[in-house]
């Protein structure tokens, strides 16, 4: 793909989202820990409900101090249900390491990012890029569609487009600059318009995607992956237990926790118990369990 066919895709996508622009705190502070938490905050959650976390977190904790230094018990109830709460001991763990190796500053280098607990390429790069303003791209699954079915008419790139073609567009974008716009107008372009299933109708690109005469002729992407179901999961179970935690400032007994929740065992309330103290979200004493 040539360079100036980039140029043409980023100046579309540039000028949509300047029709579109949406206010998200962490893209606009150039504050690194804002972004950090940011980045944690987006790991597979909603964008609305992402906003709500990070604004409930800042206020708990304003600091990589604050956090670092915060009881873990705290730190999971400010979290509360956003989901996948593995993510706010992360955040603290990375908190402590930034406290404790980096002299309380989070930092800009991108292997010193992903050896911090829970930081995958995707929170690095968001940390880069508007933590710090670095010349990065921050790919995310919205980012993979676009550059997928524009450039390679890959109808589900997520599977079919390889990850040495996204890195090879994802630099020409770097090179044309001001990717503090470019990355969110990406993201929240594949988010509202090269969705799942694309609204090609409405795709200001639509005349230059290579996907598009195979969507107009009804071709469907295939599914990502299989749905997990969520009902009766050890997942749901785990959040159970944790929300029954929250509403107690006291420990709780295994026997109580198996009760008040009609669990199917013994053993089921152990493994279940087991899984969440080695992701640090319970700890037990003598059969007695606390949050945190």
């Amino acid at each position: 793909m040539a360079v100036d066919n980039v140029a043409q895709v980023r100046t579309i996508v540039l000028d949509w989202y300047g029709d579109h622009f949406v206010e998200f705190p962490w893209r606009t502070s150039k504050n690194p820990y804002h972004s950090l938490v940011g980045g944690f905050c987006t790991q597979q959650t909603q964008m609305s409900r992402a906003l709500e976390t990070h604004r409930r977190w800042l206020n708990a904790f304003p600091t990589v101090a604050d956090l670092a230094a915060a009881e873990t018990s705290h730190v999971i109830r400010v979290w509360g249900k956003t989901g996948y709460p593995r993510r706010a001991v992360h955040l603290q763990q990375s908190a402590q390491q930034c406290v404790e190796r980096f002299g309380g500053e989070i930092p800009s280098e991108l292997n010193d990012l992903l050896s911090l607990p829970g930081v995958g390429p995707f929170t690095a790069e968001i940390v880069r890029c508007f933590g710090f303003g670095l010349e990065v791209l921050t790919i995310d699954t919205n980012i993979v569609r676009i550059f997928g079915r524009i450039f390679q008419g890959d109808l589900q790139p997520i599977k079919d487009t390889s990850k040495n073609r996204i890195k090879e567009l994802s630099d020409e974008f770097v090179v044309l600059g001001r990717t503090d716009l470019i990355n969110p107008a990406l993201m929240d372009f594949g988010a509202s318009v090269c969705t799942g299933r694309p609204k090609c109708e409405s795709c200001p690109a639509l005349h230059i995607c290579k996907a598009a005469p195979k969507f107009k002729s009804g071709q469907v992407p295939e599914p990502q992956r299989k749905s997990k179901v969520y009902a009766g999961s050890d997942r749901e179970w785990r959040g159970k237990i944790l929300e029954l935690l929250m509403h107690y400032s006291h420990p709780v007994s295994e026997k109580e926790i198996r009760k008040i929740l009609d669990l199917e065992s013994d053993e089921q309330t152990h493994q279940l118990l087991i899984g969440l103290e080695k992701d640090f979200l319970i700890s037990r004493d003598k059969h007695l369990v606390k949050l945190g």
